[in-house]
């Protein structure tokens, strides 16, 4: 019997079960009446994962991130904090600064401080690889938003599906024309927005060029839409991989006299908080963070617990589409500007 039985038997997530049955953290009365009976109903033995965890040798969980800059990224960082804090653990943050070097080793460093695990979000699908793997040898490590091809845990979201919603919301709006604007493939979400595109947009029988590729910065989007201009044929519609490189499109495009969303209809991927702030708000593809990072989390932590490995967890998340100002063309009435 393992705490993730105790936690579907209880309707609750992994992190709240072991709050409850290590005394850790705050939850609320209906959820610890609600794993108390599961764990009474199932004859759970939390001893084990209880002494495990308070035996760890700092209560603390590493993260790294490949460029707080990014603000996904820092809003991310944020939530996965919020639930490690319910289970007593504290974060020990590294910035990757977009080079895998880097992430190596902070990697190490963080390891070598002794952290109880390690959440890392990958800076490259391939270059990454070794460092994480040494990683896992010693502690658990959970794999979040990005991935490499080892067999570690793994929660992000589901980056085809996001591409998808935002096709058909332009094929519904009348597009004919798209071009794709991402950062290089060096990350699995850019490889998998990538070729959801490709296929996609052939699906519906879209007119597209080439993707443009480079980074995920509001400077590479300001540059895209200068090779944009260059290749002499605006498309119907610019879509974004990340909401970072749309704000760079949109800008550049207000800087040009073209207008959004009448001249070119724009869309981002993330959500980020400026997304709504910035002119006109943007269209985009929101990333559930407090999902994505009780995921994670619930699944570090049964790991530290002593979960064994006879699977590895990965967890994919829908994600859904936010429709604003960016993508719709003509006078609207206000309500449409938030939908989803």
């Amino acid at each position: 019997m393992q705490l993730r039985d105790v936690a579907a038997e209880a309707g609750v997530s992994i992190s709240t079960a072991s709050r409850v049955l290590t005394g850790s953290g705050r939850c609320s009365a209906a959820a610890r009446r609600a794993v108390e009976e599961a764990a009474r109903r199932l004859s759970y033995q939390p001893n084990r994962i209880a002494r495990a965890l308070r035996a760890r040798s700092t209560g603390s969980v590493g993260m790294i991130v490949p460029w707080l800059r990014n603000p996904f990224y820092a809003e991310l960082v944020e939530a996965v904090d919020v639930f490690l804090e319910q289970v007593g653990l504290d974060l020990v943050l590294a910035d990757a600064r977009g080079l895998w070097e880097d992430e190596a080793r902070r990697i190490h460093a963080l390891v070598s401080r002794r952290v109880d695990g390690l959440i890392v979000v990958p800076t490259d699908e391939q270059a990454s690889t070794r460092a994480i793997f040494e990683a896992s040898r010693s502690i658990p490590v959970v794999q979040l938003a990005y991935q490499t091809g080892l067999s570690t845990d793994y929660v992000g979201l589901d980056n085809e599906l996001g591409i998808n919603l935002v096709l058909d919301h332009l094929v519904e709006l009348g597009a004919n024309s798209v071009r794709f604007v991402s950062s290089t493939i060096s990350s699995s979400a850019g490889r998998v927005r990538l070729q959801a595109f490709w296929q996609g947009a052939e699906e519906r029988s879209l007119r597209r060029e080439e993707p443009i590729l480079g980074r995920f910065t509001a400077n590479f989007g300001r540059r895209a839409v200068r090779q944009i201009l260059d290749d002499g044929a605006m498309p119907d519609a610019i879509v974004c991989a990340s909401d970072v490189v749309a704000l760079g499109v949109i800008g550049e495009l207000r800087a040009e006299g073209i207008s959004v969303p009448d001249d070119v209809m724009v869309t981002g991927f993330d959500d980020i908080v400026f997304a709504e702030l910035c002119d006109p708000p943007l269209t985009t593809i929101h990333q559930p963070r407090r999902r994505l990072a009780d995921a994670t989390v619930s699944a570090l932590v049964a790991r530290i617990g002593g979960e064994p490995r006879d699977a590895v967890c990965r967890i994919e998340i829908p994600p859904h589409l936010v429709v604003r100002r960016s993508s719709l063309r003509g006078p609207r009435p206000l309500a449409a500007s938030s939908l989803g």
